[in-house]
C-alpha cells in the first residue's frame, strides 16, 4: 500500500501526558504522539489537513508553544512505542511483532501510537463487551474503527462479516494494514463520515468515539440494525454519561472515568 503525505504541527509543552491524551481524545483527535529530547518535550499533531490541526490547537486548555509544521508519511509517523505483547482483555493479546504467544486470540498490529494500540481504557471496555455479546455468525459494524483492533477482534471472535469505518484517512490506511497483517477475510475497512457510506444491516454495532458523536450517530443506528441487534458504546467520560440516561441500557461498565454501555432499541 503506497504511503500518503500528512502534516505534523510540533509544539513544546510541559503538561502531563495523560492529561494531554485524555483532552485530545475528548476532542475526537487521536492522531498525535510525543517526543522527548535534550531540548524538551514536544507534542506532535498529525492530519492531512493543517487547518484541522489548528482548530484542535485553539481548543486545548493547556499551554503549548508552536515550533514548526512539517510534512510526513504514514510510515514515518507510526512510531515504535511498544515492542512486547500485552494482554488486551482476558484471553486476548496484542502483538506488535512476531512473538510465539500461548493465548486464545492474538491480534497483530503495526507497532506504534497510530489510532490506539489497545492500551486505552475505552478500547479495553469495548473489547470486553464484544467478547461477551458477540455470537459466532454475527454481522458487525465497527463505527470509528481507528486502528482496526475491534474489527479484528470481532472477526476472531467468530463474526461472519465485519465492516469498519472511520472518517480519518490515516486510520483507514493503518487499519487496512493491520487487517492484512492478521491474514483475515470478510473484513472491510473504508472511509465514512459516521454512517454515511455504510450499507446493509448488522447484528451488532460497536463504537468507541466521544459522547457527543455517539449521540449523533445513535439517531440513525436503528436503521442499520437487524431485529434484536445490539449496540456497544464506549468512549463516554463520566461528565457526559447523563446524555445516555434515556436509552435502554442492558449493561454498564466503568474503568476509571470512562464508561461503556450496551443498549437495545
Amino acid at each position: 500500500m503506497s504511503s500518503k503525505i500528512f502534516y505534523e504541527r510540533v509544539y513544546k509543552f510541559n503538561d502531563d501526558y495523560d492529561l494531554v491524551s485524555e483532552t485530545l481524545f475528548e476532542l475526537g483527535f487521536s492522531n498525535f504522539y510525543t517526543l522527548e529530547n535534550d531540548e524538551g518535550v514536544f507534542l506532535i499533531l498529525v492530519s492531512d489537513k493543517p487547518k484541522k490541526i489548528i482548530e484542535i490547537e485553539q481548543k486545548l486548555p493547556f499551554n503549548i508553544e508552536f515550533v514548526e509544521q512539517r510534512e510526513t508519511s504514514s510510515e514515518e509517523w507510526v512510531k515504535n512505542i511498544i515492542s512486547k505483547p500485552f494482554e488486551f482483555i482476558d484471553g486476548v493479546y496484542i502483538d506488535p511483532d512476531h512473538h510465539d504467544i500461548d493465548a486464545d486470540i492474538v491480534i497483530k498490529i503495526i507497532p506504534g501510537l497510530a489510532f490506539g494500540t489497545g492500551l486505552h481504557a475505552t478500547t479495553k471496555l469495548a473489547g470486553e463487551m464484544l467478547k461477551k455479546y458477540l455470537k459466532p455468525g454475527m454481522k458487525v459494524l465497527d463505527l470509528g474503527c481507528g486502528s482496526g483492533i475491534l474489527s479484528i477482534l470481532a472477526k476472531k471472535l467468530g463474526a461472519s462479516k465485519v465492516v469498519g469505518v472511520d472518517n480519518d484517512k490515516i486510520a483507514v490506511e493503518v487499519a487496512n494494514e493491520n487487517i492484512e497483517l492478521n491474514k483475515i477475510s470478510d473484513v472491510e475497512i473504508k472511509e465514512s463520515d459516521l454512517l454515511k457510506n455504510v450499507k446493509g444491516k448488522f447484528d451488532l454495532i460497536v463504537s468507541n468515539i466521544i459522547a457527543e458523536i455517539l449521540i449523533e450517530a445513535l439517531k440513525k443506528m436503528p436503521e442499520y440494525l437487524e431485529d434484536g441487534g445490539i449496540v456497544i458504546l464506549s468512549g463516554i467520560i463520566d461528565s457526559k454519561l447523563d446524555l445516555f440516561k434515556n436509552l435502554n441500557i442492558i449493561e454498564h461498565r466503568r474503568s476509571g472515568e470512562w464508561n461503556s454501555l450496551v443498549i437495545k432499541f
